[in-house]
C-alpha cells in the first residue's frame, strides 16, 4: 500500500472515530450539556472539573474510562499519521530536513493528547481531585488544541502554498 493510500485511509478512519467520539460525548458523557474535558478548548478549573465529575454516574465513568478512552487513544494516533502524511506528501519542493522538522508539530499534538487522556483517566479514578492534576490536565488540553490548530495550519500551507514548482520542474 502506498503512502498516499495509507494517508487517505487514516483520514477516513479518523473521521469515523471522531464522529463516534462526538456521538458518545453528546449522547452519554455530557449530562446537562456539560462538556467533556477534551472539548474544553480554554481549559477548566478545579471547581469546573469537580462539578463535571459530580454529574457523571458510575456507568458514564465506566464508559469514559472504557470504550471512550480506547477510541480517544486510537483517534489521535491516526489523526497524527494523517496530518504528518499530508505535510510530508504535499510539500515536495520543501527540503526534506525542513519537512521532517515540521513533523514535530503533529507529534507534539499527539503527545499532548495522550498525556491529557492519562491525566483525565487519573481524575476519573480519583476519589478527591487535587488542584495540581486538574491544572496540569487543563494545560495539556489547551496545548493539545493549540498544537492541533498549528498542525492543521502547516498542512494547509503544505497543501496550498508550499514551493511545488521546483519539484515539478525537477530542480
Amino acid at each position: 500500500m502506498t503512502l498516499g493510500r495509507l494517508v487517505k485511509l487514516s483520514c477516513a478512519i479518523s473521521l469515523v472515530l471522531f464522529l463516534v467520539l462526538a456521538a458518545l460525548s453528546k449522547g452519554w458523557l455530557e449530562p446537562d450539556g456539560a462538556l467533556i474535558f477534551d472539548s474544553r478548548l480554554g481549559g477548566y478549573t478545579l471547581a469546573e472539573a469537580q462539578a463535571y465529575l459530580g454529574m457523571l454516574d458510575a456507568g458514564q465513568k465506566q464508559l469514559y474510562l472504557g470504550w471512550f478512552r480506547w477510541l480517544d487513544t486510537v483517534f489521535p494516533v491516526l489523526l497524527t499519521f494523517f496530518l504528518s502524511g499530508v505535510l510530508w506528501g504535499q510539500a515536495p519542493g520543501v527540503h526534506p530536513a525542513m519537512r521532517l522538522s515540521l513533523l514535530i508539530i503533529p507529534a507534539a499534538y499527539l503527545v499532548m493528547d495522550l498525556v491529557e487522556n492519562a491525566l483525565v483517566a487519573d481524575m476519573l479514578h480519583s476519589a478527591a481531585l487535587d488542584a495540581e492534576t486538574v491544572t496540569l490536565a487543563s494545560g495539556f488540553t489547551m496545548a493539545k488544541w493549540s498544537f492541533l490548530a498549528l498542525a492543521c495550519a502547516i498542512c494547509l500551507w503544505a497543501w496550498r502554498w508550499a514551493p511545488k514548482q521546483r519539484a515539478r520542474s525537477g530542480l
